[in-house]
């Protein structure tokens, strides 16, 4: 194409811009056609990590042939990982998901080998301190995000100078035209109209995510017991301590909130399924009537105590509270009730945080 026709077909595209202006707002959507070297994806698609929830995201693996879709690293599965440090790191996991296929193909790839496993995300090939897939979610993300961040735009990179720091930051992980296109290609042909999901309102901490001390595991007084409940089946007990001397049990929600304000927050306390409790030591019956829930926030600590006993797949409102924009607030939920140990359940499920102001 000329420089002429090219000209042309920009004052087209402003124009049509402009008017769709008019008519409504819109988000920023990804220039499908034509292709552009140092234009690939928007800053607010780089910058989208609610994209995809965790369960699209395994959704999403599940229609792709490759071994993704089962994969497990550690005790968490490749959808988890791409999830946490997506949502860790700010950024749209659908460029971690690019990324995998760019580098290793393995959104296709049913054998993959042990080499395109380990550096899956092709940050770091070859370095012991990058190797595994878990570690590659991590670096690839940490990556993306410094690159976007220390963006100079006029920089130029294989002969291209890109023309926003999402499309920078691209380039300066991946360093040469080649890789970029295929990057296009892939992002373009899972996302053919991708475009910034709006800035949510409600937060959801799902309690397969939440971080728990220690990992869960279904053995006696080293972890959480996993309850049944209709439905999802993901939500955990453990029996009660009287004091912190005696606790070994804990879990964090820690949300990436998209702004900072004031967020009202909920706690869910399932319905839960009889237990039989057969590590000894203590017979719990009874739900506990004092979950203590700290809440860490802008301006310090809050506890806020739960009566468990009474309350079955309900939602319940613990304060309102102000917090910054990232990762720094959390709510905490342990063992410690005050009542006497090992003689009551203390169950815990998803948390969410809902914007109401700032």
């Amino acid at each position: 194409m000329n420089e002429r026709r090219m000209f042309w077909r920009w004052i087209a595209l402003l124009a049509l811009l402009g008017m769709s202006a008019v008519i409504r707002p819109a988000p920023a959507l990804a220039l499908v056609e034509p292709y552009q070297a140092e234009f690939l994806i928007s800053d607010e698609e780089f910058n989208d990590p609610y994209a995809m929830s965790c369960d699209q995201i395994q959704t999403f693996l599940n229609e792709r042939p490759g071994i993704l879709k089962g994969f497990v690293d550690g005790d968490k599965s490749a959808a988890q990982h791409i999830c946490e440090q997506a949502n860790r790191f700010g950024i749209n996991p659908r460029l971690l998901l690019t990324m995998v296929q760019k580098e290793q193909g393995l959104l296709t790839a049913r054998t993959p080998s042990d080499y395109a496993i380990n550096w899956a995300a092709g940050c770091g090939p070859g370095w012991a301190s990058t190797k595994g897939f878990g570690v590659q979610m991590e670096c690839a993300a940490r990556t993306l995000r410094r690159r976007f961040d220390n963006a100079a735009l006029g920089e130029m990179v294989d002969g291209v100078t890109p023309i926003n720091r999402a499309t920078l930051a691209l380039y300066r992980y991946t360093t040469h035209v080649a890789g970029n296109l295929n990057f296009w290609r892939i992002w373009n042909g899972y996302w053919p109209a991708s475009a910034a999901t709006p800035m949510p309102t409600e937060i959801v901490v799902d309690s397969r995510f939440a971080e728990t001390t220690p990992k869960l595991v279904n053995d006696c007084r080293k972890g959480w017991v996993v309850g049944a409940r209709a439905g999802d089946g993901h939500h955990f007990v453990t029996p009660n301590v009287a004091s912190a001397a005696e606790s070994t049990n804990s879990v964090v929600w820690r949300p990436n909130l998209p702004r900072a304000g004031v967020y009202q927050v909920y706690v869910f306390v399932p319905n839960r399924a009889a237990l039989m409790w057969t590590c000894g030591g203590g017979n719990p019956v009874w739900d506990t009537s004092s979950a203590r829930y700290t809440v860490k926030h802008r301006d310090g600590d809050t506890t806020y105590a739960v009566n468990q006993a009474p309350l079955h797949d309900v939602w319940v409102n613990i304060g309102a509270y102000y917090f910054n924009a990232g990762m720094d607030g959390y709510v905490r939920l342990s063992d410690v009730t005050g009542e006497p140990s090992l003689t009551r359940y203390v169950s815990f499920d998803d948390v969410k945080f809902v914007f109401m102001g700032q």
